[in-house]
């Protein structure tokens, strides 16, 4: 239980760290309207984050059938959230909505960059 603590821990970090450097990036080259949509989508990524992590830890404490309805059941509700949320963001034309929708697939970009890194370092064991 303390690996999946630490890896939610640093994961959360990642995101906030990417969601803080594309930010700063967009605002650098000038993509200003675009910071405020990304900052949204990368905080209601944390945020279904946690609370898939949140039922992960409750789920393990079932029994295995039951475990996985309670996480399918937590699936549509957090799916169901971020269509409403997505649905409000239409609503105001001052957030780029193509933005937030990139920030909430951060979790991807940090799962594919840690992807690839495990990648380099079992090659460059393998040299060694």
């Amino acid at each position: 239980m303390t690996e999946f603590v630490q890896y939610v821990k640093a994961t959360v970090l990642k995101l906030i760290g990417l969601t803080c450097i594309v930010a700063a990036v967009l605002f650098v080259v000038g993509w200003r309207q675009c910071v405020t949509g990304w900052c949204i989508g990368s905080g209601l990524n944390i945020v279904y984050f946690l609370m898939l992590s949140s039922r992960s830890v409750r789920a393990l404490k079932l029994p295995p059938g039951q475990a996985a309805a309670f996480i399918r059941s937590g699936a549509v509700f957090r799916l169901f959230m971020i269509g409403l949320i997505l649905i409000v963001i239409l609503q105001f034309p001052g957030i780029h909505f193509g933005a937030a929708v990139a920030g909430i697939f951060s979790y991807r970009m940090i799962v594919f960059a840690d992807g690839i890194a495990a990648l380099v370092r079992t090659r460059v064991r393998k040299e060694v």
